[in-house]
């Protein structure tokens, strides 16, 4: 029997779809047009189109909900020819934009349309009944429990007291095995249960990523503070360590101890460093670095208690490579550390270091023509599967039960930041081999350098007449820097805040006697901080030689130093080498007018 919608139907339905469309335009118009008119930041308007679509999706529903009771409240109201009326109501519910199904008092479930069945997978013969969707949308046992014991509740509230059946928040498995987020309506009408079912599983997705971003924002800011504070005590002790190294000589007893634990405090310091790194995504502060150290500090850490073999191949000559010795690296134990899991019955990583030259003849990167070192990290592990590999850079995409899908995509990121390139090829089954392109050094490959200055006075050629100026809200750190630049020769004056640096800087400078150099804290709490201080000693000396020094490692005037007024700049910690070195370098120019 063919049944045909009456004008006055015909009607009903055109209206219903009339108020839907209009309401949703409208709606999606005027506060996109309002939204873009009234805000700008990217972060802002993610979180408000959120809560706007999740309050859209409450109304539309109520919505339908409103619209197609009073339709179906109407059709009992008139009395018609039943089988009629559900073929209307099936024209019309097919056009919805939501899932929608009906069963009869008898738990028979009669109707789906094709929103149900294009979003779950289920067609009207796999789940037949209500007991059978309940077995295949909720597969696991005490989640089914809970979901029908509320529903059957809300049902019996509803016969008992006339209470309407509440929006309810599941997790609904589809045929494919994905699971969507959902939110169901019931209503009740004509001895059936019409149930419609609107999807928010990608709504719920914006607002777990914007949460995971804003999770980020706030571990940066607390490592952040962490860092600073954590670097400025083991400035201390790593100075205090490396100073006392100069009083001993190789045969001393307590060498040993000490490089072991001004090793230690550099470990801790890269720990401080990579955390920041992570949170923050920092530019890089780069100097000239050795690979091969590098590499044998990585492999020694992350393969420590594992049952993975190591073969390193580096090429004579190799250059050494520009870069942030911490966050290089980070990205090289995150290759490596991937490596021992893929291959948890054992085997043999290897990597290859070379020297390479690309040229705008045969660069496919996209990178600069230019020289580079060439790392090649390769395992024998279990590969990866084709489909995967062109994700495993996204952030938050993993394979692994337990990872966080942020170590690959924390690789590319410093690969980038370095202006290099990564590229990866894997066969299942055979392994995995990640090729990392770093700019190499203009200068030459270093052959190492002793622990310590030799010598008590290493820095007096070129210190001996130098005057520094030295600015640090830590004292332990203003009474470290004052006997161990003075030990290296120099004549060192220290103060707490960048008021009594300027102060100190314009008496020395109008005396005629300004100082050789300044290092200055960035962040000094409180007080004026390096930036500050730089500019106000800039306008008394614009030849006034300043150092940056400063526990936030990934500043923007750390990496960009000369870009605020500065000609070097100090990573906190640092030991008596590292400063010697770069006052030396500073100085050179000083002690040849000399």
């Amino acid at each position: 029997m063919t049944f045909h919608l009456t004008w006055e139907d015909n009607l009903i339905v055109v209206k219903i779809v009339a108020i839907y469309s209009l309401f949703g335009g409208l709606w999606i118009y005027l506060s996109d047009s309002a939204l873009g008119l009234l805000v700008r930041d990217p972060d802002i308007i993610t979180k408000i189109a959120t809560y706007k679509g999740l309050m859209f999706i409450a109304i539309t529903a109520a919505l339908l909900y409103y619209l197609i009771g009073r339709y179906i409240f109407r059709l009992s109201e008139s009395g018609r020819q039943i089988a009629a009326s559900e073929e209307e109501l099936r024209s019309l519910l097919e056009l919805m934009p939501v899932g929608v199904a009906w069963a009869d008092n008898k738990g028979a479930i009669k109707y789906i349309n094709h929103n149900f069945v294009e979003k779950f997978g289920y067609v009207l013969a796999d789940t037949p009944t209500v007991e059978e969707w309940y077995f295949k949308a909720y597969p696991e046992t005490d989640y089914r429990r809970d979901v029908v014991s509320q529903w059957n509740a809300d049902i019996s509230e509803y016969h008992t007291n006339g209470t309407p059946v509440p929006p309810r928040d599941v997790k609904v498995t589809c045929r494919d095995g994905s699971v969507r987020r959902v939110i169901i309506n019931t209503q009740m009408s004509m001895n059936r249960t019409l149930v419609i079912f609107t999807d928010i599983t990608e709504r719920e997705n914006q607002q777990e990523e914007l949460i995971k971003k804003q999770k980020l924002e706030s571990i940066g800011v607390l490592a952040g503070g962490i860092a600073h504070d954590f670097n400025n005590i083991l400035t201390a002790i790593l100075g205090n360590i490396s100073f006392a190294g100069m009083f001993i000589g190789p045969d001393h007893k307590a060498e040993a101890p000490l490089i072991q634990a001004e090793k230690a405090a550099k470990r801790a310091a890269e720990l401080a460093h990579q955390l920041l790194t992570f949170a923050k995504g920092g530019q890089p502060v780069t100097s000239s670095v050795a690979p091969r150290q590098l590499i044998e500090e990585s492999m020694s850490l992350v393969l420590r208690g594992s049952n993975a073999q190591s073969r390193i191949e580096i090429a004579e000559g190799l250059s050494n490579i520009e870069a942030d010795a911490g966050q290089i690296s980070q990205a090289f134990n995150n290759l490596i550390i991937n490596a021992v899991q893929a291959m948890p019955g054992g085997g043999t990583i290897s990597i290859q270091a070379t020297n390479a030259s690309l040229n705008d003849n045969s660069n496919p990167h996209g990178i600069p023509a230019g020289e580079y070192v060439r790392f090649v990290f390769a395992d024998e592990g279990c590969g990866i599967p084709a489909e995967n590999l062109a994700n495993i850079f996204d952030p938050y995409f993993t394979t692994k039960s337990s990872g966080n899908g942020l170590g690959l995509a924390s690789v590319q990121s410093i690969i980038s930041k370095h202006r290099g390139h990564i590229s990866v090829s894997s066969t299942v089954g055979k392994g995995t081999a990640f090729t990392i392109l770093l700019p190499a050094s203009i200068k030459s490959s270093s052959s190492g350098e002793a622990p310590y200055p030799a010598g008590p006075h290493a820095g007096n050629a070129t210190g001996a007449s130098a005057s520094l100026l030295v600015m640090d809200d830590e004292e332990m750190i203003r009474e470290l820097a004052e006997v161990m630049l003075d030990e290296l020769g120099y004549r060192v004056t220290t103060c707490k805040n960048g008021e009594e640096a300027v102060a100190l800087y314009k008496n020395a400078f109008g005396s005629g006697a300004p100082f050789s150099a300044v290092i200055l804290d960035l962040t000094v709490p409180g007080g004026m901080g390096g930036h500050e201080t730089a500019r106000a000693i800039l306008d008394t000396d614009p030849m006034a030689q300043l150092i940056v020094s400063s526990g936030y490692s990934n500043d923007p005037i750390m990496s960009e130093f000369r870009s605020y007024g500065f000609i070097a700049a100090v990573n906190k910690p640092y030991g008596i080498t590292n400063i010697a070195e770069v006052l030396d370098n500073l100085l050179k120019v000083e002690k040849k007018q000399q």
